[in-house]
């Protein structure tokens, strides 16, 4: 069991890279993570670029807490999780199970609907060259394991349906929801209480992966003003998710808001932390430095261990 508290001499590995369509963002991500310990005073950080001999890197540095700076496939379901718990590190982020689950848009979607947060009306559908939209245009055709709004499609024609269809795998699981139209709001949950949420203007269409790592003209409102009541709610909705899942660390649980009503799109449970990235926004708001930010999961999941 490791009792160790924080301090400058703490040997800490930060984990980038990795081996998913999100390495960039990552090592983007992992890059500033290591930059703001090194600044901060801590002398001993390592930056760990994430491949098939991860194990091997790890014990030789033997570290006494590794900073999950990894997205998508590999870092953020479940697997590096595995490997950490086998290994015996402490690490950042939430566990196996949270990070298997929440990754999955099918099986959190389940557990959200279980939980009673509201959703989007959806439908699991298995991609076929003949396969007919299930709901009237404008419809989300979702990839349920892809991370930075990769796989995602907003559909408005039976034509951009076709071709669509046309262009992915074939006999794989997607999922299809009717289109919610509305402000899309994101809340950041840390240490188990609500941090804050910010409103994305995204400069494309929706907040897909140009929107949020090359634009420069998407735009980001801290404590955005919408209806109390739906805040009281999608609030509410993050905590029961994160608790529900068993997250540690930071989630940010995003969704779309009408004036009435909102839908829940997804958790994520190791949430960007790039130059462009929502939580490190909210944290800022709220008096809480990059480094400090960094800090208070390093510091959970030494407490945790």
């Amino acid at each position: 069991m490791n009792n160790k508290k924080l301090d400058k001499e703490t040997k800490i590995a930060v984990l980038a890279g990795g081996m998913s369509e999100e390495r960039e963002v990552s090592l983007e991500s992992g890059g500033m993570i290591r930059d703001a310990l090194v600044n901060g005073g801590y002398r001993k950080v390592s930056f760990v670029d994430a491949g098939f001999d991860l194990d091997k890197k790890l014990r030789e540095l033997s570290p006494d807490v590794v900073v999950n700076g990894l997205h998508g496939t590999y870092g953020e379901d479940g697997i590096v999780q595995g490997l950490l718990e086998m290994l015996r590190i402490p690490y950042t982020g939430s566990g196996v199970t949270a990070s298997a689950v929440g990754m999955d848009k099918i099986i959190s979607r389940a557990i959200m609907k279980d939980a009673g947060i509201k959703m989007a009306e959806g439908l699991v559908l298995k991609i076929k060259d003949d396969l007919l939209p299930p709901f009237d245009f404008p419809l989300v055709l979702k990839d349920p394991v892809n991370g930075s709004s990769k796989g995602v499609y907003i559909i408005k024609s039976l034509e951009e349906w076709n071709s669509t269809v046309k262009t992915l795998k074939k006999d794989v699981l997607f999922l299809c929801e009717k289109y919610f139209k509305g402000r899309e709001i994101n809340v950041a949950v840390l240490g188990g209480e609500v941090l804050g949420d910010v409103e994305i203007i995204p400069a494309n269409e929706f907040y897909d992966y140009e929107s949020k790592y090359l634009s420069d003209k998407t735009k980001y409102i801290v404590d955005p003003d919408y209806s109390e009541d739906i805040a009281r709610e999608i609030w509410q909705a993050s905590l029961r998710i994160h608790s529900i899942l068993g997250c540690k660390g930071v989630t940010r649980s995003d969704f779309m808001v009408s004036d009435t009503d909102y839908v829940m799109l997804e958790i994520n449970t190791l949430p960007g932390m790039t130059s462009h990235s929502l939580v490190p926004m909210i944290a800022e708001k709220r008096g809480i430095s990059y480094l400090r930010l960094v800090e208070m999961v390093i510091e959970e999941a030494l407490r945790d261990e």
